[in-house]
This record gives structure tokens, sequence and C-alpha cells, in this order.
């Protein structure tokens, strides 16, 4: 969704995924605040419960297959605030496709700065054996080397191999830094 303010004046528009599923009764978006961000800045510091905003009508793409026959298994590569329109899909897909098994490689800095933390882990467990959470943290170690640094080609290739048998795949999901995508594309 686009949404539209005047802030200080100026007419500023920004586009923002929506994060909540079909399924739910509200529709939400998330507005991380970036360092020097006017809109962010403005929302995260001014917006109050009952405020009004403008929204441009919805654009994008995304869907979810249904897959045909079988258990339809997807696979979704997110980064930082890449996560909201994945996190979309996510709900959706293990809510309307009771079959399907949902892969979710999610990477940030650090655990503290991971978007929807206590949601992902909730899906995960009301989802058990049909939702993998995966988090690479580029800024923090953790137990399993793979799991640390930034997803380049040859981490996009190595977590395919170790959690995704990408030949058994219905659809795959990416969002976040251009080249982070176009790694994982790749691979």
């Amino acid at each position: 969704l686009t949404l539209r303010a005047d802030i200080g004046g100026q007419d500023v528009r920004r586009s923002y995924s929506i994060c909540s599923a079909v399924q739910d009764a509200t529709l939400r978006i998330a507005v991380k605040k970036s360092p020097g961000g006017v809109f962010s800045s403005w929302a995260n510091e001014s917006l109050h419960p009952g405020a009004s905003l403008d929204v441009m009508p919805p654009l994008g793409h995304f869907a979810v297959p249904a897959g045909e026959g079988g258990a339809p298994h997807y696979v979704g590569f997110a980064a930082g605030s890449g996560i909201t329109p994945l996190l979309s899909i996510v709900k959706t897909t293990l809510a309307s496709h009771p079959a399907s098994t949902f892969t979710l490689v999610y990477a940030n800095r650090a655990s503290s700065t991971v978007m929807f933390r206590e949601e992902l882990a909730a899906l995960k467990d009301l989802h058990l054996g049909r939702f993998n959470l995966v988090h690479v943290l580029s800024r923090e170690a953790q137990d399993i080397e793979l799991l640390h640094g930034r997803i380049d080609r040859a981490k996009a290739d190595a977590l395919l191999a170790h959690w995704v048998p990408v030949e058994d795949l219905t659809a795959a999901y990416v969002c976040g830094p251009e080249g982070m995508m176009e790694a994982v594309v790749a691979a």
C-alpha cells in the first residue's frame, strides 16, 4: 500500500507491504523507523490511534499458487523489513493450505533486530512440522556457522542444500536487499 501524508508542508508518499494474512480481521502494515527516513520517522513518532492517512489502491502481484496434488512446499527468503510481505504469505499459506509446508529463511543483523519475532515463533508453535523458520544473523554468532553472515550466493546454495529440497518446491518468494535477492534467485 502507498501511504500519503503531509509532513512539514510536503506531500510525502511511501509504499509498505501488508503483513497480515488474508484471513486476519485487521489489515496491518509495518513501518520500521529508518535513520533519516522522513515518512518512517514521522509515522513512528507522530501517528497515534485514531489518526487518518491517505492510502492509495494496493499494488503488487504476490500470490500463493494452490499447488496441484500432494503437499505443496514453499520457501521464502527475507531480510530485515523484507519480512512484511513474506509474513502475510506464510500466514495465508499455512491457514488456507492445510497440507502445505513452508520454510522461511530470515536474515537480520542480530536477534534484537528481528521484526515479528514473537509472531513468527507463535506461527512455528502453531504449525509444528509444517513451518520451518531459519534465522541467519550477520552480526551475531550462532551455534551453526552456516547461520552466520550475509546471504550471498554460496550461503544461499548451502541453505537450500541443507533445508529445502528444491526439486519439490511449489513456489519461492524473496524480499530484501537487491544483492541478497539476486543471490537467492541465482541459487
